[in-house]
């Protein structure tokens, strides 16, 4: 790495220490759009005390950056709680670390407000992200683990079906994440906002994604996030799924990272199966909407589903459901007029019993050969 300049060692440190490792150009080189979205992140006096740091959980003190880089300790603190402060690095007392690359790739949609940089950060975004196909290493591992799961509510599931611990909404909000919990702008839907291109404007709000833990912490300090609590999150995850966003979460029965809401045509998770090509980009939930017999097929669920899993065949009379589409999610059911349609059980996935063996088990499968 002797000849890198500041802003490649900060991609290599990613490439070699995030689980979703760095964006890549077909020669398996860093992306160049990712390099120079680095240079819209930091700047060059950043870039040089920024490329000391190690990815998430991996943090350093500013003694030990000063130690690293040969400058005084008192003006290496000052330019890392600079960029602290404007979200470009994670910063805690005088812990200092990476972001984690959803916070990363994403620094310049955590605000509404238009900005200078956002235009030109979001068409890197374009290049390195949706171009280079990066979204299938921010979706799932080589090998197909996914990173989020379906998380559906329990009004979505018929009585009689079995629930497991962790597996709807508010049980894992209640009971499986931390106290810490932030809404935080929707950093999807707010991209496409700023750019005039979000297709569902005139059916969704942006909304906002629930930070939780460490982040919740680092977006409230910031003024980027709203400290809400648990209560407060279990509404607002049925206001979302309500509307007819798609709940996820992070693939663990424990994790304190994210809860987002989803539509089909802005958001980097649901898009990977409804615009692009990886199947592997959400683990299902293990449910199927299945309806009673007073179903009158009126085509209201059809019209709620974002991945398009539902269908009325006309000519047998019957709704039908495209098991490899669906994803358990329980959005086509919340508006049911008869309320008859209902999610009932259906085995195909497991999540990870916690983060870190989510990210561990990725991080692996994208390293190995």
């Amino acid at each position: 790495m002797e000849n890198l300049t500041a802003y490649q060692r900060i991609a290599q440190k990613i490439e070699e220490q995030e689980p979703h490792t760095a964006p890549k150009a077909e020669d398996g080189s860093i992306h160049p759009a990712f390099i120079e979205y680095l240079e819209l992140v930091y700047t060059p006096e950043e870039a040089e005390l920024v490329q000391h740091l190690n990815v998430l959980e991996a943090f350093s003190s500013s003694q030990q950056v000063a130690d690293a880089a040969g400058r005084s300790r008192e003006d290496v603190e000052k330019t890392l709680t600079e960029v602290s402060s404007k979200n470009a690095i994670m910063g805690f007392g005088d812990a200092y670390c990476l972001p984690a690359i959803p916070l990363l790739v994403n620094i310049h949609q955590f605000y509404p407000e238009v900005k200078p940089d956002d235009a030109e950060a979001a068409e890197l975004y374009r290049q390195y992200f949706i171009e280079g196909r990066f979204y299938k290493y921010y979706e799932a591992s080589k090998k197909g683990t996914p990173m989020a799961r379906i998380i559906p509510i329990n009004r979505a599931i018929e009585a009689s079906q079995k629930v497991l611990e962790a597996e709807e909404a508010h049980d894992f909000i209640m009971n499986h994440c931390a106290e810490e919990l932030a809404l935080v702008p929707c950093p999807c839907r707010t991209r496409t906002e700023k750019m005039g291109s979000r297709e569902c404007k005139d059916e969704f709000p942006v909304g906002a994604c629930i930070m939780m833990g460490g982040a919740a912490l680092h977006f409230e300090e910031r003024g980027l996030g709203k400290r809400i609590t648990k209560q407060q999150a279990v509404e607002f995850f049925d206001e979302m799924v309500d509307v007819g966003l798609v709940g996820q979460a992070i693939n663990a029965e424990f994790g304190d990272v994210v809860m987002c809401f989803c539509c089909g045509c802005c958001c980097s998770q649901v898009r990977g199966r409804t615009r692009w090509d990886n199947p592997d980009a959400l683990s299902p939930a293990n449910f199927l909407p299945e309806a009673g017999e007073d179903c009158t097929l009126c085509g209201t669920c059809v019209d709620r589903c974002l991945l398009g899993a539902i269908s009325i065949d006309e000519d047998a009379d019957e709704k039908r459901v495209d098991k490899d589409k669906c994803i358990g999610c329980g959005v086509c059911t919340l508006t049911c007029p008869q309320e008859t349609l209902k999610l009932h059980r259906y085995e195909r996935s497991t999540p990870f019993e916690t983060s870190k063996k989510l990210f561990d088990t990725v991080g692996r499968e994208n390293r190995e050969a």
